[in-house]
């Protein structure tokens, strides 16, 4: 396992696909995370069990399918 963060793309009310990024969040002055980090990161897709309402989350590289 790699330690990253999910960084959440809202803006004015518009949502936007998480993103995970590798390492520790770098604070920025002028928006709450340095933007280069989000740019090498990985889309995360959520699933969610219908019975039990459990979530689990992947990034997986945008060439390898998501296999459960």
């Amino acid at each position: 396992m790699e330690i990253g963060f999910a960084a959440d793309g809202r803006h004015r009310g518009a949502f936007a696909q998480s993103i995970w990024c590798e390492g520790e969040p770098e604070k920025s002055i002028w928006v709450g995370i340095k933007t280069r980090q989000t740019q090498a990161g990985l889309l995360v897709t959520t699933f969610r069990c219908p019975a039990c309402g459990y979530l689990e989350s992947y990034a997986p590289p945008p060439e390898t399918p998501i296999q459960l």
